[in-house]
C-alpha cells in the first residue's frame, strides 16, 4: 500500500525557522513519563514557545511528576515553573481515553496539534495485549482528534521495524503489506481468537501491534491529518534534557551491554546478519532527543504520511563496533572475562539467550529516511547534527556510565 505525501510547510520552515510555528500551538502529549515523551515535554516546555501543554496521565498529577523527577530531576521544577502545562486525567485503554466531558470539551476547542507517544513496549508480550496497548488506543485518540475543530496534526509514535516481516534491504517510507488480509479482519481475528497466524512473521508481537495500527488508523481515518514516525532503536540522549537521559528500560542497547559486562567468561553463539560473517551490519540507533527534535521539525513543517528516523540522520555504526566499545570501555581485568563470541549462518544452531534480547543486530534493514533529510540543515535545539568525534566521546562516557551502574548494581546483590 502506498502512501502518498502531501505538500508541507516545509520550505517556510527552512526559511523562516521553527519556533515561530509553536507560537500557536496548543499541544495534547501522551506518554510524557516515558522515555521519548519526557524529553518532548523538556522541549515544549522550555525550548520552544509552546503556547499550552496538555499532558494526559493516568493516576494523578502528583504521581506523573514523581516519574519526572526520578529521569528529569534537575529539569522538573523549571518545567512546571513555564506555567505552559496542564494535566489531564486519563486513562489510554478506556473509553475516550478516560477523559471527563468538561476536560475533552477543552482539548476539542483548543488543541492544535497532537503527539502520540504512549506505549508499552515489551518484546515477549502476545498479540492481544500488544494491541489492546499499541493499537486500540490509537484508534481511540484518532477518534478523539477528528473532533479537535483546530487540529493541525496528529503525530503517532510507530516503529520502523513495524516493517519486520520483510527481508534484509531496503525499507521504505512507505505502508509494506505482507497478507492480502483486511486490516480490520485481521483485527477481529485477534480480538475473537487470541492469537494471528501472521505474528510470527515479525520480530516480536509489539511491532506487529504496530504495524496494524497504521493500517487501520488510515483505513478508518483517511482525512485526518496524521504523520506516523517511526524511530529505529532508541539510543541514550546526545544534548537535551541532558547527555545520556534516558531511562534503561527504554535503551535496548544500554541493557544489552549491562547483561554483557556480567556475563562475565565462556562462550556465546551468535546469528551472523544474512552474507555477513562478523557484526559488520550496522546496528540502527539513535539518540532519543533526536527522535524528538525530528518529531517536533516536522510538526513545524506539517509533514503528514510516514518518516523514518534512523542512524542515517545520526552517525551509523556496526554491531561490531558495539561490541567493541563495549569491551575497550571496561577495565582489562573485565575485559579478559568478557564472553568470546561467535557468529554463525546456521539458524539451526540455538543462539545464546542474550543474543534473543537483542534479535534485530542479526538483521540488516537500510530503512531509508530521505523525508527527513533537510532536518539536518536546521540548527538550534532542535539541531540533528552530530560529528563523528563527539559521537565517539559520548559513547565513551556512556559505556562508563554502564560499567559503573553494573558495579553499583552488584554491590547491592
Amino acid at each position: 500500500m502506498a502512501l502518498q505525501p502531501v505538500s508541507s510547510h516545509e520550505d517556510e520552515v527552512k526559511r523562516k525557522g521553527y519556533t515561530c510555528a509553536f507560537e500557536s500551538h496548543t499541544v495534547l502529549l501522551t506518554g510524557s513519563t516515558g522515555s521519548l515523551g519526557g524529553c518532548l515535554l523538556y522541549k515544549l516546555a522550555l525550548q520552544l514557545p509552546t503556547r499550552k501543554i496538555f499532558v494526559l496521565v493516568r493516576g494523578s498529577s502528583e504521581l506523573a511528576v514523581k516519574k519526572w523527577k526520578k529521569t528529569m530531576s534537575g529539569q522538573t521544577q523549571v518545567m512546571l515553573a513555564s506555567g505552559k502545562i496542564n494535566f489531564v486525567i486519563g486513562d489510554i485503554k478506556k473509553t475516550d481515553l478516560g477523559i471527563d466531558a468538561p476536560s475533552l470539551k477543552r482539548l476539542r476547542e483548543e488543541v492544535t496539534l497532537v503527539i502520540h507517544t504512549a506505549a508499552t513496549i515489551s518484546l515477549d508480550a502476545n498479540i492481544v495485549d500488544a494491541v489492546e496497548n499499541n493499537c486500540i488506543p490509537s484508534l481511540e485518540l484518532a477518534q478523539i482528534a477528528s473532533s479537535f475543530r483546530r487540529l493541525k496534526l496528529l503525530i503517532q509514535l510507530s516503529t520502523a521495524y513495524a516493517n519486520s516481516f520483510l527481508p534484509d534491504g531496503y525499507v521504505g517510507e512507505r505502508v509494506h503489506s505482507f497478507s492480502e488480509v483486511d486490516c480490520e479482519d485481521e483485527l477481529a481475528s485477534i480480538q475473537l481468537s487470541g492469537g494471528s497466524p501472521h505474528t510470527q512473521q515479525f520480530s516480536a508481537s509489539y511491532t506487529h501491534s504496530k504495524h496494524l495500527m497504521e493500517r487501520l488508523m488510515l483505513k478508518r481515518y483517511p482525512t485526518l491529518p496524521i504523520l506516523f514516525v517511526r524511530p529505529t532503536i532508541f539510543g541514550p540522549a546526545f544534548r537535551h534534557p541532558y547527555p545520556l537521559y534516558g531511562p534503561d528500560a527504554s535503551l535496548p542497547l544500554n541493557r544489552f551491554a549491562d547483561l554483557l559486562i556480567s556475563d562475565r567468561g565462556g562462550k556465546q553463539i551468535w546469528y551472523a546478519a544474512e552474507g555477513y560473517e562478523s557484526g559488520t551490519n550496522i546496528l540502527d540507533e539513535i539518540p532519543v532527543d533526536f527522535v524528538a527534535n525530528a518529531c517536533l521539525l516536522h510538526a513545524a513543517a506539517r509533514t503528514r504520511g510516514i518518516v523514518q528516523i534512523g542512524s542515517e540522520l545520526y552517525v551509523q555504526r556496526t554491531f561490531d563496533d558495539f561490541l567493541n566499545l563495549v569491551r575497550s570501555h571496561v577495565p582489562a581485568e573485565i575485559r579478559e572475562q568478557l564472553p568470546i563470541i561467535t557468529f554463525v549462518q546456521d539458524r539451526n544452531i540455538p543462539q545464546s539467550l542474550l543474543a534473543e534480547l537483542v534479535k534485530v543486530a542479526s538483521r540488516n534493514w537500510m530503512f531509508d529516511c530521505g523525508r527527513s533529510y533537510w532536518l539536518k540543515q536546521m540548527g538550534g535545539p532542535l539541531s540533528l547534527a552530530a560529528c563523528d568525534g563527539d559521537v565517539d566521546r559520548f559513547n565513551t562516557a556512556r559505556i562508563k556510565d554502564i560499567y559503573n551502574k553494573n558495579l553499583r548494581k552488584m554491590a547491592k546483590l
